[in-house]
């Protein structure tokens, strides 16, 4: 997964004003344009869904990126193309639409504005978000590693609000070779643990942050055990 952006200078590079892109509208200028996080698109072939008075007219002739995860169609605001306080996988998300738009449309050039300058070169703003990005990414790798150490279990609330967990070799989406017992997982900086599955034939998954469930046998792939259930 890659910001797709333009580090080499180019005397041809393309860079569109706000005021220029805004024509591009279908009623000024017959074609449609759009932004996505300052990369502008010729959406043409798409007008059946950019056309005026159609379901995404509101992306036309500006940068609107914000509302492609957001959904708020009605933002004119300075902000629409604000993303930066965006959670990482919004703006994740926002990456893969750029790549899409880039597949599907012609991309055309850049935009002057929050992530260009009138030169086509980075602003600092962008540089603050592709290094969000960085910093997300790991986050997610991180994050997968974590749920291959620790997959999630599989549960089931009754009507009576009592509980049920359990291991298999497939629980929480994550397959492996091994089934696991149920454990509550504390994370820093998390109100509530989470119930993870544990290896216990596995030294490096000890850590004083699991703790056993009440009433459920160490050894027990289900809490509560069961045996135990009515």
């Amino acid at each position: 997964m890659t910001f797709l952006v333009t580090n080499n200078k180019s005397d041809d590079r393309v860079i569109f004003s706000q005021e220029e892109l805004s024509r591009y509208n279908g009623i000024i200028h017959e074609r449609l344009y759009l932004a996505v996080l300052g990369h502008v698109f010729d959406v043409t072939d798409g007008d059946k869904h950019y056309k005026p008075g159609s379901s995404y007219n509101y992306f036309i002739g500006k940068d609107g990126s914000r509302a492609l995860v957001t959904g708020n169609f009605k933002d004119e605001s300075h902000l629409k193309d604000h993303v930066i306080d965006l959670p990482c996988n919004d703006l994740l998300t926002l990456v893969n639409w750029q790549q899409t738009y880039r597949k599907k449309y012609k991309f055309l050039g850049l935009l002057e504005g929050r992530f260009y300058d009138t030169q086509g070169e980075e602003t600092k703003y962008l540089k603050k978000v592709k290094s969000k990005l960085k910093d997300c990414r790991e986050d997610e790798i991180n994050a997968e590693k974590e749920n291959q150490k620790y997959p999630p279990c599989n549960a089931m609330w009754n009507e009576d609000e009592t509980s049920r967990v359990w291991c298999t070799k497939s629980s929480g989406g994550i397959t492996r070779d091994w089934v696991g017992v149920p454990r509550l997982l504390f994370t820093p900086g998390e109100e509530y643990p989470r119930c993870v599955c544990v290896n216990l034939g596995n030294e490096n998954s000890s850590t004083n942050l699991l703790k056993l469930y009440d009433n459920c046998p160490q050894s027990s792939t289900s809490c509560p055990p069961i045996e135990n259930q009515t």
